[in-house]
């Protein structure tokens, strides 16, 4: 099938679910549905970047539906969630589906929904510094419940546990490639399953074999109800905290964590701070005042909450942003290895390009201070436009080597899928 003659749906419409819709739409697909039930928060402009602050509170498909007003591609964007009862309407004339959404228990049922309707699916989830990606043939085998069972909810997502952007977007492009050869070769090989370490500047390609007792696509059976949604909750305001008791009941991930480490830093070391937390904050802020040094001397439980005794240490955090920094950036400051000093090296850097549009967006909506395009200073044989996928992955480099402050960073290592994914992205 010509990509002019495809409808792709995207389910999710955040941080993997935007560079799909991009990868797709330069790469000339005729349609693409993208589908979302969330409305753009300020915390999503650092890695969602088909928005701009100007879209905070419309809903999401709808704003990344226009990105694209000049290309030939046409998109619709259906702000609604995918589930039982309208997967007939959003699945019907869909040649392929890329499953952009984050969490486990979602991304279960969208895998048994397409392995029973018979629709190819790339799915692609991207958390803290990995990446990775599984494409699912008509009719599974394998299947994401081949490798895995059937998935329930972790604790753990991008709300308390941060993504860098690079790391959603490099994945996001690549389950658009993905797309594409499903697109060429329905029956087609399938790469494996694709795990990418930005960490550990790796990448693995692991087998993905059928299970002959797979719950899911060993199994013909009906379409399940859509299980009931857990979601990311908005960012609220950052109130000041107080100086010996913080009430956080009512804060979500991550600015739970983040009030917390501020008001631990701002006392001397050996205090002592009590904690209110709500029954989100109770699964990850104890762990989180942890690893940044600090000394959990008690915890008791109340209702679904907790209620903790802080000793406070050697926190080491001295720079401060705004409120209005802190919520905007959350996801990239809750990683350990960015906080608020990381993100203050990316405010004030400097960042050489070569004519990127993809390396430029990801690297402003990062915060980096200021992009300079030098492709002007190279010889003629150089001035070449990155792909979209040397963009995004120039662009994940930087950042890391900006907030780590490492010169000899490695280069990312890419696994090579070209004999499995015959399409290929601009």
């Amino acid at each position: 099938m010509k990509p002019s003659d495809a409808h792709v749906l995207i389910v999710g419409a955040g941080g993997i679910g935007c560079p799909a819709l991009w990868g797709l739409v330069a790469a000339g697909v005729g349609r693409v549905r993208i589908v979302d039930p969330d409305v753009v928060e300020l915390s999503n402009l650092p890695r969602q970047v088909l928005y701009t602050k100007t879209d905070v509170g419309a809903p999401k498909a709808p704003v990344a539906a226009r990105a694209f007003p000049d290309q030939a591609t046409q998109i619709e964007g259906v702000h609604a969630r995918l589930d039982h009862t309208n997967a007939d309407e959003l699945l019907r004339e869909i040649d392929v589906v890329i499953d952009a959404t984050d969490g486990a228990t979602t991304k279960d049922w969208i895998n048994q929904l397409c392995v029973r309707v018979g629709v190819p699916l790339v799915h692609a989830a991207g958390l803290r510094s990995e990446a990775r990606m599984l494409v699912v043939p008509v009719g599974g085998k394998p299947c994401l419940a081949c490798l895995f069972g059937r998935l329930v909810e972790e604790t753990g997502s991008c709300a308390d546990l941060g993504v860098w952007n690079g790391v959603v977007g490099t994945i996001g492009f690549m389950a658009a490639e993905a797309a594409l050869a499903l697109l060429v070769e329905h029956d087609g090989p399938t790469p494996g399953y694709v795990v990418l370490d930005f960490e550990a500047r790796r990448s693995l390609v692991l087998g993905a074999e059928p299970d002959p007792d797979c719950p899911v696509c060993a199994r013909p059976a009906g379409i399940e109800p859509y299980p009931e949604a857990v979601a990311c909750a908005p960012l609220e305001g950052v109130a000041a905290a107080a100086a010996r008791s913080l009430d956080l009941r009512a804060e979500r991930c991550p600015m739970n964590l983040l009030r917390a480490r501020r008001a631990l830093a701002d006392m001397e070391t050996g205090g002592i701070l009590e904690i209110e937390l709500g029954a989100e904050g109770a699964e990850t802020v104890p762990d989180g005042v942890r690893a940044l040094g600090h000394t959990v001397l008690a915890a008791e439980a109340r209702g679904e909450g907790v209620w903790l005794q802080v000793r406070a240490g050697a926190d080491g955090e001295e720079t401060r942003l705004t409120d209005e920094q802190l919520r905007q950036y959350a996801r990239q400051i809750v990683l350990p290895e960015v906080g608020e000093e990381g993100q203050r090296r990316l405010f004030e850097a400097t960042v050489e390009h070569t004519s990127s549009a993809v390396a430029e967006c990801y690297l402003r909506a990062a915060g980096v201070g200021k992009l300079e395009d030098v492709s002007k200073n190279l010889p003629p044989e150089l001035q070449r436009e990155l792909s979209l996928l040397g963009g995004v992955l120039f662009a994940e480099h930087a950042q890391r080597a900006l907030v780590l402050e490492r010169e000899d960073l490695p280069l990312m290592q890419m696994p090579r899928l070209r004999d499995h994914i015959p399409g290929k992205l601009p």
